[in-house]
């Protein structure tokens, strides 16, 4: 197998950091060269002291055709200096701008990971329809390898030939199961601890979750919620996060940590976990807190849908449904029996069908199988 240089491009260094760390570095250890492209930010020079080569360029997350074309002029500049065997694009915005580049460019292989495709059912139909059709154009053009983590994002763009079969991969998602452990610990349901960990911004559903919290805190008043997360400078809704700070002054009993990096113990310290989101691709947390023996309450959508098994491992409830959230969260505090038994049964679920080890391996592959043609 002949060595490859390639180019995992996304918009901020956190994705990088975070998800796709494991990949790049399994990817190395297979004798690959991996660089990444991104908007510098609080990572990057950490990132770098690592040993990592990370090309830095603005990357912004929403479209803007001014600042779009300049991502688009200095990622073809970069490709063409560097003369990558491969780009891996992941984003929405990023994975559009990174794949016109690398066609422009001539990049011999281009691979996009859609970690969730940009359109969803609570768009308008135009909308819709506009993003429909600005993936599948770009799949057909601007794409050599189709990757999708959801099980339906998959089923769609085959029915609907994104790709031929055979440049289409189920890659699913998966997590380290030997870093996220259950714990055993006393729960107590007068005092049970909610935890939400994600982005503060709107379409994580933070905002329902902090009224449905005001109800029930207000019928329970032991009970805890923490929020866990950050805004980045760059994120396209910076008005959410002001909002969550007046709930913090209203609620007592809610508690924003911030951004934590030992999340295992994060998990460990709570009883049930929430993320009702409006649109995902395969969240990773929902698996990180179901591989700790955390049930989960989740909204009714794609991704989401696919990990959580309602009645089993936690329940699904509407999408900005604050109410069905607050009786979801007071089912565990009035049968708090079943969070031992929906935890345990989660675990299970990770272990049959989310191991990261085994998302890796596909993609070492499809990697190894590019390599090959190179030698050809």
């Amino acid at each position: 197998m002949a060595p490859l240089k390639i180019l995992q491009f996304c918009a901020v260094d956190v994705t990088a950091d975070v998800l796709l760390r494991p990949l790049i570095e399994s990817l190395k250890a297979e004798g690959h060269q991996v660089d990444v492209a991104c908007a510098y930010g609080d990572r990057t020079d950490r990132l770098r002291a690592e040993g990592w080569v990370i090309h830095t360029l603005p990357v912004d997350r929403k479209f803007h055709p001014k600042r779009n074309v300049q991502t688009i002029q200095g990622l073809v500049a970069l490709l063409r200096r560097e003369k990558y065997d491969a780009i891996h694009v992941h984003t929405p915005v990023a994975a559009a701008l990174g794949r016109v580049a690398a066609r422009i460019a001539r990049t011999p292989h281009i691979l996009y990971t859609a970690h969730g495709f940009y359109f969803h059912e609570r768009m308008s139909r135009v909308a819709y329809e506009l993003v429909f059709w600005l993936e599948k154009s770009l799949a057909a053009l601007a794409t050599d390898w189709l990757l999708l983590q959801s099980e339906e994002d998959y089923s769609l763009a085959k029915t609907r030939q994104f790709k031929s079969d055979d440049r289409l991969l189920h890659l699913g998602n998966g997590i380290d199961l030997t870093r996220f452990q259950p714990l055993e610990k006393t729960v107590d349901p007068k005092q049970l601890k909610f935890l939400f960990v994600g982005r503060l911004v709107k379409e994580k559903g933070i905002l329902d979750l902090l009224e449905a919290f005001q109800e029930v805190s207000a019928r329970h008043p032991g009970a805890t919620l923490t929020i866990a997360g950050e805004l980045l400078s760059n994120e396209r809704d910076q008005e959410t996060a002001k909002l969550v700070e007046a709930h913090l002054v209203d609620n007592p009993n809610v508690h924003y940590v911030g951004y934590v990096i030992d999340t295992p113990s994060l998990f460990n310290r709570h009883d049930v976990f929430l993320l009702p989101s409006y649109r995902e691709g395969l969240p990773r947390s929902i698996l990180e807190a179901m591989a700790s023996g955390l049930p989960v309450i989740a909204t009714n959508i794609r991704g989401c849908r696919e990990e959580v098994i309602d009645g089993e491992t936690g329940y699904l409830v509407p999408v900005a449904r604050p109410q069905a959230l607050a009786e979801a969260m007071e089912s565990f505090i009035e049968h708090s029996d079943r969070i031992e038994s929906y935890g345990r049964r989660g675990r299970e679920v990770v272990e049959e069908r989310f191991d990261e080890s085994k998302i890796l391996t596909r993609q070492i592959n499809l990697f190894a199988q590019i390599s090959a043609r190179e030698v050809g």
